[in-house]
């Protein structure tokens, strides 16, 4: 269980990191509320990501599946930084 739940603690963190970054690069709204929609739905994200770690078989797939989410978060993060 303990894999799992550092996987859930800290993938999930960062999966939901990753994704509001990737939501301020593409909503077309002022700072302030790109800030505000990214302070309500970080915390809702983070718990998805947590229930979808903790529904993995073991440890091992609960990394696998946040690494890759986060992979593909994070490629599309680069995209938008460097266009």
């Amino acid at each position: 269980m303990w894999p799992k739940t550092f996987a859930a603690i800290f993938g999930g963190c960062l999966i939901s990191i990753s994704v509001m970054l990737n939501l301020n690069y593409i909503l077309p709204l002022d700072v302030d509320t790109r800030l505000f929609v990214g302070l309500l739905m970080a915390f809702p994200l983070w718990v998805s990501a947590m229930i979808w770690c903790y529904a993995s078989d073991s440890g091992w797939h609960a990394w696998r599946r946040c690494g890759g989410l986060l992979l593909v978060s994070a490629g599309f993060n680069t995209l938008f930084f460097f266009s």
